[in-house]
């Protein structure tokens, strides 16, 4: 199983050694500009990963920077990866901005901490998460639904221990209390996503832990990621979900002050084997519920 590199994060990998390669050579953003023949604004956003630079445009910039062969190396391998498009990237037109950065995080991610409202999509079943994103997204057609769908399941490809480029990512999710609850009522695609989950917590690379509803009050008021790079060039990203677009952090404050408020999650959380018990029982709850309405309808 392969999974492809995330194009975004490599962008911004590729923009900030281009970065660091002028500040060390002591050379003005304007100044650069004007020998690549791209306007400052241009070459800012290059520099912040914002597009995708041309390849000789990067070649230039390593010339003029008079980089080691090593640096020379290293930065065109990743001008190339750059533009290599992910794999859920034919499927953009159905793909908010915001979920291409999300995908390419998670490609390039040594581990990813979450905190989730709902149940983490790396960690859902296709019918809860075609019912779901079919709450979120009420004008998309079945087959957009369908391939919004695809994606995500696409997505936990990141955890297999099968996969080519990489180990598997070490995700350890908290879920609130409430994602056990809050869930499709049709059939039996709570019961199923609850027992995808108590299979997925013995994965050896996943950690599911449940915030219940009795450790009270929490700082953490959604839905929120944080990716730990696997490559030293790259740096922990913070995304928290919203209504509206998702937003992204990565200055060290904002990523330690969530680091903090993850302490404080898991702390107040169950322990992972308390936690399979949690999920068990309010999965027979459902599915003894489930069993008395038929028989009651019946």
């Amino acid at each position: 199983m392969t999974v492809t590199h995330g194009p975004v994060v490599i962008r911004r990998r590729l923009g900030w050694a281009l970065k660091q390669l002028r500040v060390k050579r002591k050379r003005q953003l304007a100044e650069i500009a004007k020998l690549l023949e791209v306007s400052p604004s241009k070459l800012s956003r290059i520099e912040t990963g914002q597009v995708e630079p041309k390849f000789r445009d990067v070649r230039d910039l390593l010339n003029i920077y008079d980089a080691a062969e090593s640096e020379r190396s290293q930065i065109l391998e990743w001008a190339n990866e750059a533009k290599q498009p992910g794999w859920w990237q034919p499927f953009s037109i159905e793909i908010p901005n915001d979920l291409d950065m999300y995908i390419s995080l998670e490609s390039e991610a040594q581990s990813i901490s979450i905190y989730s409202t709902p149940i983490s999509g790396l960690l859902q079943t296709r019918e809860y998460a075609h019912a779901i994103l079919g709450g979120a997204v009420p004008t998309a057609t079945e087959s957009e639904l369908t391939t919004l769908v695809d994606v995500r399941i696409g997505r936990q490809a990141i955890l297999s221990t099968d996969r080519d480029d990489a180990a598997p990512v070490e995700l350890h999710a908290v879920l609130d209390e409430s994602a056990l609850h809050r869930g499709p009522r049709k059939g039996s695609i709570m019961v199923d996503q609850l027992d995808a989950l108590l299979s997925h917590s013995e994965r050896p690379n996943v950690t599911l832990q449940v915030l219940p509803f009795e450790s009270g009050y929490t700082r953490a008021t959604s839905t929120f990621a944080l990716f730990e790079p696997r490559v030293d060039d790259d740096w922990a990203v913070v995304n928290v979900e919203s209504t509206g677009a998702d937003a992204y952090f990565d200055s060290p404050s904002t990523v330690a002050r969530f680091r903090a408020i993850w302490a404080e999650v898991t702390t107040s959380a169950l322990d992972p084997e308390a936690s399979r018990s949690r999920i068990r029982a309010v999965r027979d709850a459902l599915a003894d519920h489930r069993d008395d309405s038929a028989a009651t309808s019946s």
